[in-house]
């Protein structure tokens, strides 16, 4: 027996036992522990979908595959869906908030004009001219010239005719 690996020794069966060489990694030779037997065979996996035991051969069925999908997908889009309607109710609700809200400020505006005249009426009506003008309507003459009373000496001043001092 020599200690020269041989080709056959030194290949690894199909899918068991291969390593990745790593960048920059040395390659050490492998040591003989003995004589090489064939390959264990594989074990049959867990099937992730199902919970069974399957072997390499057979495929699961594509609709199993995708059935977990379809919830997920039809959940999405109805929260799109909801979103969407939700999105337009209140952009028509604001929109018609908005029709509101002109319709007052233009009420406002009226109103701020109105106050206005009336404001306008009232200093004229409370003008001296008017009041003078509604006093000859109703048949009120123009005082004459006032007097006024001394307390200390009793006499009266500024009589008629009498131009006042």
């Amino acid at each position: 027996m020599s200690m020269s690996p041989t080709a056959k020794d030194t290949q690894a069966p199909s899918g068991a036992g291969t390593t990745r060489k790593r960048r920059g990694a040395e390659t050490k030779p492998r040591r003989q522990r003995g004589p090489q037997t064939a390959p264990p065979a594989t074990k049959p996996r867990k099937d992730p979908t199902s919970g069974q035991r399957r072997t390499g051969r057979t495929r699961p069925d594509s609709r199993q595959a995708r059935a977990p999908r379809l919830p997920f997908v039809l959940l999405i889009l109805g929260l799109l869906g909801g979103a969407f309607v939700s999105m337009l109710v209140l952009h028509t609700i604001l929109a018609q908030d908005a029709f509101v809200i002109t319709e007052l400020q233009r009420e406002n505006r009226q109103l701020s004009q109105q106050e206005e005249a009336l404001s306008e009426e009232v200093m004229e009506a409370e003008s001296p001219e008017e009041l003078a003008r509604r006093a000859e309507e109703l048949g009120m003459e123009p005082g004459d010239a006032p007097r006024f009373l001394d307390p200390e000496t009793g006499e009266i001043s500024g009589a008629p005719g009498e131009s006042g001092s």
